[in-house]
This record gives structure tokens, C-alpha cells and sequence, in this order.
């Protein structure tokens, strides 16, 4: 894929008039989010991890993990993980309706292909909170153009408006940029041993590793895998043959990508913000 992000930089903040209006939206897709979480149930919060292993006892060993607690789920009747604070919960309001807006080329048959297959064309409903951020950080790039729409844009248009991740790479590149920075964690999927991974939240950005630039793209909703059977990770993203793409979830927290051959989920990258605090 080619998952570049067009050779920009950084620009200054918005002004204050762009601001408000960001935060106007902001505030709208919250009110729409947060009409459907209370009273709802069947969600869950997903803070699955490991059972600590003895030092030099990891080779071949089964992980086992803690069950997940109940929570309000962030849509009524909608299993599996929720959004861990309010932050991921906008931020995955906002992947949706960026999702829903993208299209394809119908001939592509659900194989990846250059340039042709791949949902890089947005409609009209797309957020316009997240067009005035990408003319705010690279005005006029070709990642951020309806047409070229790419998979960095994405995920950094869906939380721009939000909690915006200021720096930038190319998508597997993220990774190792993100390391260390402050107010965001990386949670390790493939790029750690089975004790060394963490369940992925809605809100992540997932990190895919391949033979070029890798992908990334939004976790929508996760469901857990229980008793040794896989669960699931449903995600949005750009740059791609559908805009939101199911893939199992394995008792050792990898994610199974046949579906997908020759790409590695990696990891999660999340803000570190305080989790949401679990009903009783």
C-alpha cells in the first residue's frame, strides 16, 4: 500500500475562530454518542492482562487472562469492549462517520491492489472538522485529498479535533516514533511476547506491520476471546478494500490476518488518559 503522508509538516495551531468551531462539532458528535450510553448494557471494559509468568518459564507457555469487568457499553446492546474515557469515545464517533462516508472502486472484488482499491474517496457527509484539520497540519497535501484519501490521514483526522497527535511518520514508522512520547502509550501486539501484550481498546490506533510502510487504522469495538475460543477486533480506516474489517482475536492477544497476507497487526497506540471506571 502506499501509505505516505504526502511530505508535510506540522503547522501552527488554529486560530481561535477554527477553534471554536472544532470544538462545536466536537461537542455534537459527543451529545449524539452520549444520548445512547446510559441505560444501555452488555458492554464490557476489556482491561484484560496477562498472568505474570516466572522469569525463564515464557517458552511455549499458555497466557491466561483476567476477566474482563462490566460497564455501560458506549451503544446500547452493543457487545464487546466500550471506549475506555471520553476521549476514545469521540474519537471513535468520529472514525464512524468518517467510515461511513469513504467508498471504493466497485471492481475491486475485496483485494488489496495499487492505486485503483482502496477507500480513498469521501462523500459529502464527510466531518468537516476533519477537513479543516487536515488543511490546518498540511494544506493542500495529497494524502489528505479526497481521491488519495491515506490510512495516516485517517487516524490522525480522527483524533486532530480531539487529542491531536502531533507527530507524524508514515504508518508503520508510528510506532517507533510514538515510543516514549508524552501523554500516549503503545500497547504491544505481534511486536511482544504472548505476557507482554495488552488487550486493544476502541479508540486505538492499530498498527500494522508489512514489507513496505505498514497500515494503521481506528479499533472500533473489540470482543475478547473467553475460554480459550478467539473473539474479534473490528476496525475503520483508509487506504483499504472496505472501511471497517473484522479480524479474530486469539487467546494470546495477536491478531489473526490471513485475511490480509503479508501484514502483522503490531500493536496500539492510545492516549494515556485514566480508564473509565467500571460499574459494580
Amino acid at each position: 500500500m502506499n501509505k505516505t503522508i504526502g511530505g508535510c509538516v506540522l503547522a501552527g495551531t488554529l486560530g481561535v475562530l477554527l477553534a471554536i468551531l472544532l470544538l462545536v462539532a466536537l461537542l455534537a458528535a459527543l451529545v449524539g454518542t452520549m444520548g445512547s450510553v446510559f441505560g444501555g448494557s452488555g458492554g464490557r471494559s476489556c482491561y484484560a492482562t496477562p498472568t505474570p509468568k516466572p522469569p525463564g518459564h515464557h517458552g511455549g507457555a499458555i497466557v491466561t487472562y483476567q476477566a474482563a469487568s462490566t460497564v455501560t457499553p458506549i451503544v446500547a446492546g452493543t457487545p464487546g469492549c466500550v471506549p475506555p474515557n471520553q476521549v476514545a469515545a469521540a474519537v471513535v464517533a468520529l472514525s464512524r462517520q468518517m467510515a461511513n462516508a469513504l467508498y471504493v472502486n466497485p471492481t475491486c472484488g475485496g483485494v488489496i491492489s495499487y492505486p485503483n482499491c482502496y477507500y480513498t474517496w469521501y462523500n459529502s457527509s464527510f466531518p468537516p472538522s476533519v477537513i479543516a484539520y487536515g488543511n490546518q497540519v498540511c494544506p493542500g497535501c495529497y494524502a489528505w485529498t479526497n481521491g488519495t484519501y491515506q490510512c495516516v490521514s485517517f487516524v490522525r483526522g480522527a483524533y486532530g479535533p480531539i487529542y491531536s497527535m502531533q507527530w507524524t511518520a508514515n504508518a508503520f514508522d508510528l510506532w517507533a516514533l510514538y515510543q516514549g512520547k508524552p501523554g500516549w502509550q503503545e500497547i504491544p501486539s505481534a511486536a511482544g511476547a504472548p505476557w507482554q501484550r495488552g488487550m486493544p481498546l476502541p479508540g486505538d490506533v492499530m498498527v500494522f506491520k508489512d514489507s513496505s510502510v505498514g497500515h494503521v487504522a481506528i479499533v472500533m469495538s473489540v470482543q475478547p476471546p473467553a475460554n480459550g475460543q478467539n473473539g474479534s477486533i473490528t476496525f475503520a480506516n483508509a487506504n483499504s478494500v472496505s472501511p471497517y474489517t473484522t479480524m479474530p482475536l486469539l487467546p494470546d492477544l495477536s491478531v489473526d490476518t490471513s485475511s490480509w497476507p503479508g501484514y502483522t497487526a503490531w500493536g496500539y497506540i492510545r492516549p494515556a488518559l485514566p480508564a473509565a471506571t467500571p460499574t459494580p
